[in-house]
């Protein structure tokens, strides 16, 4: 979109620098602002994709640095390591979006909702940072690599939830999907859940293939709902 601007947005947490990248309409305030979680390719071409949606909507979007010094894989044999290092260490994916809020905070006008949207790992990260108390407005989670609450983390959630996943996800499969609608009921959460059959992880990636047998496929049929559900969330939010 050449009216949107792209600069860099920096913070730091867990003795790290992070750099994140800021997107925004150049004519107008935003509406809200949205920290963006990517999957673990971080600053890719897909995460400016979704970024340049939210923009679209009215939203700035920031693009969240998820591993720390601007890093973005370009190969699926780098990602490994740092992904089970943000499994491992949960708190640490915790403290460096509460960081980037907090800057993002400083960026905008203060009458704004603050949305955070995570996808894969970053779905991760974004539902973690609701269970620590996070005083944001809402929270989005879409093809999210989904883990139940870790020990001696929170379960109650401030915010509204929306959750977009596919039936046939084989990493975050229907019996995981189970679990987290069991702890978001017994922690009294507003929760949506959006299943979408016939659906894998990364169905909102158009690089991941149409290989109905591999753990990546991607679905433009999820994908346009995906996207229509967030829009409908947002908007929902604005309107509060």
């Amino acid at each position: 979109m050449s009216n949107t601007t792209e600069t860099e947005f920096e913070y730091a947490a867990n003795d790290k620098h992070y750099r994140g990248l800021i997107l925004k309409f150049a004519a107008s305030n935003p509406r809200a602002a949205v920290v963006l979680l990517p999957d673990w390719r971080g600053q890719s071409p897909l995460a400016r994709d979704h970024a340049n949606y939210l923009v679209a909507l009215g939203c700035a979007a920031v693009i969240a640095d998820l591993y720390g010094d601007g890093f973005s894989p370009d190969s699926p044999d780098q990602v490994g390591p740092m992904v089970k290092n943000l499994i491992d260490h949960r708190e640490q994916g915790v403290a460096a979006l509460a960081a980037c809020v907090a800057r993002l905070r400083r960026e905008v006008p203060a009458d704004i909702p603050i949305l955070c949207l995570g996808y894969s790992a970053g779905g991760m990260v974004a539902l973690d940072y609701a269970r620590s108390g996070a005083d944001v407005a809402g929270i989005i989670l879409c093809s999210a690599l989904l883990k139940t609450a870790a020990t001696g983390m929170g379960t109650r959630i401030r915010p509204p939830v929306l959750i977009l996943q596919g039936t046939q996800d084989q990493i975050s499969p229907m019996e995981t999907i189970a679990l987290i609608v069991a702890e978001m009921n017994s922690a009294g959460n507003d929760v949506c859940f959006e299943l979408y059959t016939q659906t894998h992880h990364a169905f909102d990636n158009p690089e991941a293939g149409n290989d109905p047998n591999a753990r990546l496929v991607y679905s433009p049929t999820s994908a346009r709902r995906a996207k229509a559900a967030i829009a409908s969330f947002v908007a929902e939010v604005i309107a509060r």
